[in-house]
């Protein structure tokens, strides 16, 4: 029994003890508990940018370039055209001059009579150049799905110089017509990217001497950029990137008719 009382009365002391400590702290601390903080984290970034650390999937911001400028756009002039006729390497380094015909893109192949297709290297060098070009409203550019659906509907297809062309048939058969360019030097497409491709412009261009008929092939490069500029939310510009006018397009209707009534001229002579 004396065991026992002890052994009661040395836990009563211990608890005693304890209760009168923490009173004692709470004293010290004005009634209120503290808390010491480990700062070796208040510096750490808000973002996930550590690899290590786990986190909601980031949605990747396709933002228009800021370093994109319209005075950059490559240039399309006749001297800058004939230059890249010929010495631009072929597209994929494929045989273009091998009996069977490359497939074109998502195309299908028409039975028709095809006419030989002159390589650039074989046309006459280009004296004029008319330019349209397409400039995205959208911070995020036109998306390269979307263009390459829109172009395909207007019958261009990817081809010489690593750019689309307009051919007279649409399943990409004959001579071009006019041909599209990508707004963003070096003013190439990259088919192998082009889900996750984007660019803020693209320009239509018709060289001069260039179709049989330049009219109406001129009519056509007008239709596909409208087209393009209505469905995609672009706005056409001209070769000075002023806004396309109707007064804008006649005189370019009125160039190709000065430039067909010089050749005349000089065929005669």
């Amino acid at each position: 029994m004396e065991l026992r009382y002890w052994l009661i009365v040395i836990g009563v002391i211990v608890i005693v003890g304890i209760l009168f400590d923490g009173w004692r702290r709470m004293r010290g601390g004005s009634g209120k508990l503290k808390f010491k903080l480990d700062h070796s984290f208040s510096n750490l970034p808000d973002d996930d940018s550590d690899p290590d650390l786990l986190g909601p999937a980031r949605v990747v911001d396709r933002k228009r370039d800021p370093e994109f400028k319209e005075e950059d756009m490559p240039s399309m002039s006749a001297s800058e055209l004939n230059r890249r006729r010929n010495i631009e390497p072929q597209q994929g380094d494929l045989n273009l001059d091998a009996d069977e015909p490359v497939p074109t893109l998502l195309t299908p192949v028409e039975e028709e009579d095809e006419q030989p297709v002159a390589r650039p290297k074989d046309l006459p060098p280009v004296e004029e150049v008319l330019v349209i070009n397409v400039i995205a409203r959208a911070e995020d550019g036109f998306k390269g799905p979307a263009l390459l659906q829109n172009i395909l509907e207007s019958g261009l297809r990817f081809g010489e110089m690593d750019i689309f062309h307009r051919h007279e048939s649409m399943a990409g058969n004959g001579e071009v017509l006019f041909s599209m360019a990508n707004g963003v030097k070096p003013g190439t497409f990259d088919l192998d990217d082009f889900d996750l491709f984007y660019t803020p412009a693209v320009s239509f261009f018709l060289g001069l001497p260039g179709p049989r008929h330049p009219k109406q092939a001129f009519d056509l490069m007008i239709a596909a950029a409208r087209k393009l500029a209505h469905e995609l939310n672009g706005e056409l510009k001209d070769d000075q990137r002023s806004v396309m006018t109707a007064q804008t397009i006649e005189h370019y209707r009125q160039r190709i008719v000065e430039f067909e009534r010089k050749k005349q001229l000089a065929g005669k002579r």
